[in-house]
């Protein structure tokens, strides 16, 4: 029986009394890939599951995997099995735990227990040994309204990971932007910085110019003011597929189109994406087009947005 476990960063240890072999997971794009490379029948075990899962679509990726659905712990909706804690879902694995999460009976000689990834969920690339427990890349694209919306998201937050937000605005005026930010969070809010590697826990604001990623490195391009977006949502987004980590990526209120043909292609690529419910965005054109696109991870308001941000970022 193959077993793939999803669960948050802060929880694998507890995965050592699940027996061998497993796979641990820390986003439901994560657990459908290995899913899909394994046999038949296996066996998705969800530990406290994030609030904002969305069970439909969740279902529907599985239905053709006849996989067998588990969760233990937080709320599963009417159909799905549950039981109330990691332990008790033991029985239902079809083979006892193991002690102190070694192998188990059956288990094949030298299979993997709890670790991080060793390939990245987007590209199926190896992760070099510095990123194997890499934390998370979100990329966050906005324009008219995007302050707005920006201050909601951002006061108090404390990411983990490394924040990039592409903000619409003419140059010259990213100083004051950062700045503003800056009074919003502890954490670092800077300018980019041509060829320097990203940092945990930094959020980079990036207008009047382009920015793309390389790996975990930002590079700064010039554009043509006037001319076209600046910067480009969809080239930082499509430049996204080069980070070897988990990554999540925003959308929020804008005129245009731009940042939905680059969300898109991260949804397929198995990134976390989340749009700004248009409803609740001071030009829902932005979001709307994403809409029209893909269906996102998480679709809701700054507030809902928050919450996906403290959960992920």
């Amino acid at each position: 029986m193959t077993l793939v476990v999803l669960l948050a960063p802060a929880e694998l240890g507890r995965a050592r009394t699940l027996p061998s072999p497993r796979r641990l997971c820390t986003s439901v794009a994560a657990a459908l890939t290995e899913l899909r490379r394994a046999p038949p029948a296996a066996t998705l075990l969800l530990v406290d599951p994030a609030p904002d899962l969305d069970w439909a679509d969740l279902r529907e990726q599985l239905r053709p995997l006849r996989t067998r659905m588990i969760v233990a712990g937080g709320h599963a909706p009417p159909g799905v099995r549950q039981v109330p804690t990691l332990e008790a879902a033991l029985p239902l694995l079809g083979r006892p735990a193991a002690p102190n999460g070694g192998p188990g009976p059956g288990d094949r000689p030298g299979a993997p227990v709890d670790a991080a990834p060793t390939t990245s969920h987007l590209t199926g690339t190896p992760l070099p040994a510095t990123l194997l427990t890499v934390t998370p890349l979100t990329l966050i694209g906005a324009s008219t309204g995007g302050p707005r919306a920006l201050q909601d998201l951002l006061s108090g937050l404390r990411p983990r990971g490394a924040v990039v937000i592409a903000q619409h605005l003419s140059e010259g005026f990213s100083d004051n932007l950062t700045q503003w930010l800056g009074t919003l969070t502890s954490a670092p809010v800077l300018n980019p910085a041509p060829g320097e590697p990203l940092r945990p826990g930094t959020i980079t604001v990036v207008s009047g110019t382009h920015v793309t990623l390389s790996g975990d490195t930002l590079r700064v391009h010039p554009g043509q003011p006037g001319r076209e977006y600046l910067p480009s949502i969809d080239r930082l987004f499509q430049s996204g597929l080069t980070w070897r980590g988990p990554l999540n990526a925003v959308l929020l209120s804008g005129m245009g189109d731009d940042g939905a043909a680059g969300l898109a292609a991260l949804h397929a690529a198995g990134a976390r994406t989340a749009v700004q419910d248009p409803d609740s965005a001071t030009v829902p054109s932005m979001p709307a087009q994403a809409l029209a696109r893909v269906r996102p991870s998480v679709l809701a308001d700054p507030r809902g947005l928050r919450a996906f941000l403290e959960r992920h970022a």
